[in-house]
């Protein structure tokens, strides 16, 4: 705490990306992927997204899904990528921005904030 105070360590500040940015091919280490194309459409493998109940106790909180859908850029609160599938598999799930400018990434949390079950993509 000390050193952020006097500025010898700085507050970690996520990477700021622009769609542009976004676009391109996205992987978990479970083999979820997800590509975000120009223009906002989304193609899904494997993806895990909230489930259809919104309950996050339930178990598994998130449902996997395949499919197509679209993106955007949200800059509400700390930025992230909202995907929307179509067709019935999952609801909406909005993936946090985080990483670094070298090495972004996108994450969410699924099921209890506490002790949820954390999914990572990375640029691949």
């Amino acid at each position: 705490m000390l050193g952020t105070a006097t500025g010898v360590v700085k507050d970690y500040e996520p990477p700021r990306l622009t769609a542009d940015e976004l676009t391109g091919v996205w992987r978990g280490e479970d083999g979820a992927v997800l590509r975000l194309h120009p223009g906002g459409r989304a193609e899904l493998t494997d993806l895990p997204t909230e489930s259809e109940s919104g309950d996050w106790l339930a178990e598994p909180p998130f449902a996997v899904c395949e499919g197509t859908g679209t993106w955007l850029l949200d800059r509400e609160g700390r930025d992230g990528v909202v995907v929307r599938l179509d067709g019935g598999c999952g609801r909406q799930t909005r993936w946090t921005i985080g990483g670094t400018e070298r090495d972004p990434e996108l994450f969410v949390l699924f099921g209890d904030p506490d002790a949820g079950d954390l999914r990572i993509l990375k640029r691949g």
